[in-house]
């Protein structure tokens, strides 16, 4: 809820900090430290014109469906100004470091944009509190693109024995699958394909505060930005729950 709309938040963080004018959450509060702390460790922004906390806040709002210019107008800011803050998150928090896995669910979306059919990509691990592992965007969907995700996926595997790798009945997965070491098991409904399902609704519920299409320049490029950023957002989210 919004407690201040006569002015923005740059104004309000002159006397009070921004977590001071929202509602206590501890959770949003946790991940609104994490993401200040990680600008500053990071040097992300050389110059501190605008504090960090409500660069985060940006980032916050605009992951959680406020549009560009209405988090923009809250903060006191230019919708630009978010947009580049939450683009800088998509290297943020997204470091999914190798280890042994076991099980691992892989599912893909198409979405429409600007009458163009698009497939997003996304692996979580069922193990590691259903952590989104890789996160991929394409015009197409058969075994190249198949294989080009399953690569980000291994990346972040280690050990001999490769997990067990949970998908549905595409038949662009079970050769990209083989080639790469994966143990595969087909999965047409619930059960371990629903971790993989719970984060695709969250994707959709945020798109369908798109009104059906993205904000930003339509270059695919972006929306990997935007998806990567999204990802690692949800796993900072996962982590404090």
């Amino acid at each position: 809820r919004v407690l201040v709309r006569s002015r923005g938040l740059g104004d309000v963080y002159k006397r009070q900090p921004l977590r001071s004018v929202w509602d206590h959450n501890p959770r949003r509060d946790g991940m609104l430290q994490r993401i200040v702390k990680w600008l500053i460790d990071n040097k992300i922004f050389a110059r501190e014109r605008t504090p960090n906390e409500v660069r985060a806040g940006g980032i916050l709002l605009y992951r959680g469906g406020l549009s560009l210019e209405r988090a923009g107008e809250f903060l006191g800011v230019s919708h630009e100004a978010v947009r580049e803050w939450y683009q800088k998150a998509s290297g943020m928090l997204f470091d999914v470091h190798r280890r042994m896995r076991k099980r691992i669910a892989i599912d893909e979306k198409e979405f429409l944009l600007g009458g163009e059919t698009l497939y997003l990509w996304a692996a979580v691990d069922l193990d590691d509190n259903e952590r989104v592992l890789a996160v991929g965007v394409s015009y197409g969907r058969s075994y190249l693109e198949a294989l080009s995700f399953l690569r980000k996926v291994r990346a972040t595997c280690s050990g001999r024995r490769m997990p067990r790798v949970f998908v549905d009945g595409g038949n662009w997965y079970p050769c990209a699958l083989q080639r790469l070491g994966f143990r595969h098991t087909v999965v047409e409904a619930f059960g371990p394909r629903s971790a993989i399902e719970r984060f695709f609704s969250l994707v959709d519920h945020r798109i369908r505060c798109f009104f059906g299409r993205f904000p930003q320049r339509t270059y695919i490029d972006s929306i990997r930005r935007w998806f990567r950023a999204f990802a690692g957002l949800t796993n900072l989210e996962r982590c404090l729950s």
